[in-house]
């Protein structure tokens, strides 16, 4: 093609005709820039579509990081509830022993289960997600879902303000009812060693000191409602997180597969 126009101008220059030569000159010279337009335009195009292509894979590992997260997050929440549960049935079983009339002890390796259930303390920490990366970057909009944005953010607020009122509170009322036991301690132990025989066998003074303890009794009743009143909101984010996972699958079938 180059050498088609190179012998078109030469037989034009070779003839006198220079008019038309620089009218074909010209003429060459616009194709060439409409050609160079194009080409870039063409490039323009294809970046523009490979960076599409990228910001949509982008915001599909997104979803799909957000996803996991809230799976995650729902088995967190179940194991919380399920301990809290298990706080309330044992601050439950020794305050049943507590009012009781005479107080007794039937079973001493239960009691010592429940009490130690009743007293433990658990921390709950949510580490930063993808969610949160998002939002402090101010990019939640690259989601492309408004709806999902609100569900998150009523969300993960919940979430946090639950988390900052569970390690605070409760946790205080179980080490209070720690420190309240130590009058028996000057009894040693629950347990002690029968002389001649060898046995272990209950300490009834511990459980009697400690069944009589008013510290101990008022923790006990804080422990209960406090585990009564995170199991209901902890199992209403745990609501919303399956709401939100449930959403996600309806809305974005790949994330099913």
């Amino acid at each position: 093609m180059i050498k088609f126009f190179r012998n078109i101008r030469k037989t034009l220059f070779s003839e006198g005709k220079t008019g038309t030569y620089l009218k074909y000159a010209i003429g060459e010279i616009v194709l060439v820039m409409i050609g160079i337009l194009l080409a870039i335009q063409v490039n323009n195009w294809n970046d523009e579509r490979k960076a599409k292509i990228e910001t949509e894979a982008k915001r599909q590992s997104n979803l799909e990081e957000i996803y996991n997260d809230l799976k995650k997050d729902y088995i967190t929440l179940d194991n919380i509830i399920n301990h809290l549960k298990r706080q309330k049935e044992a601050s439950a079983y020794i305050l049943r022993i507590v009012e009781s009339e005479d107080k007794y002890v039937s079973d001493s390796l239960t009691f010592i289960e429940n009490q130690f259930i009743a007293a433990s303390s658990v921390t709950v920490e949510r580490t930063k997600n993808t969610w949160d990366n998002l939002n402090t970057s101010g990019q939640l909009l690259s989601l492309k879902d408004e709806e999902l944005n609100t569900k998150l953010f009523d969300y993960y607020t919940f979430y946090d303000s639950r988390i900052k009122n569970f390690n605070e509170l409760p946790k205080e009322a179980r080490l209070e009812f720690r420190m309240s036991t130590g009058p028996c301690d000057k009894l040693e132990n629950h347990e002690i060693r029968q002389e001649g025989t060898g046995l272990i066998l209950p300490n009834y003074n511990w459980f009697s000191c400690y069944l009589n303890l008013e510290e101990a009794f008022e923790s006990l009743v804080s422990i209960y409602i406090s585990s009564y009143h995170n199991i209901t909101w902890f199992e209403q984010l745990k609501t919303h997180a399956q709401s939100i996972i449930e959403y996600m699958e309806q809305n974005y079938s790949k994330l099913k597969q």
